[in-house]
């Protein structure tokens, strides 16, 4: 499955949060009372839809940059300073994968729970999984963006815009 299609999918989790928030909210003003599982519902569903959503927002090229530099230098630095960038981004999603791996296989071998105390006290091992499978995604777009601006090819944003404009 391509990147641009799992990110639209992964931004419909905004959906369930709404409705999570909502539910909780109305149950407070009018019986004074919320659900004891809205806490961490809510925290997981942002979460994934965060941590998920990363690779879709670096290939869209969404995320907030500094490009105070790259507008005021040639294109071929302009280049170079891509290149360093997204080495950057490569080698933090790489590390941040390889930290993560191994606790999340620890938490689904242990079952690991909840920490919060509440009564619902949910299973947290599926939602430390989100982290590393994130982690690969966003190393894997970052590779290919990497790959294009180094083959002088482009990202996979400005390879659909050519396509698309010729």
């Amino acid at each position: 499955m391509k990147v641009k299609k799992f990110g639209r999918i992964v931004s419909l989790l905004i959906l369930p949060l709404i409705a999570v928030i909502l539910y909780s909210t109305l149950k407070a003003f009018f019986l004074n009372q919320t659900p004891s599982w809205s806490f961490e519902v809510t925290i997981f569903l942002y979460g994934a839809f965060f941590m998920l959503g990363a690779a879709y927002c670096h290939r869209e090229k969404k995320h907030v940059a500094v490009d105070v530099l790259i507008y005021h230098v040639s294109p071929r630095s302009q280049r170079i300073l891509k290149i360093i960038g997204e080495c950057v981004v490569l080698f933090v999603a790489l590390v941040m994968l390889w930290i993560s791996a191994p606790s999340a296989y620890r938490s689904m071998i242990m079952g690991e729970r909840s920490t919060h105390q509440t009564p619902f006290n949910p299973y947290v091992w599926w939602y430390r999984m989100v982290i590393p499978i994130s982690c690969a995604l966003l190393s894997w777009q970052s590779f290919w963006d990497l790959f294009g601006l180094i083959s002088g090819r482009g990202s996979d944003l400005d390879r659909e815009e050519n396509e698309h404009a010729g």
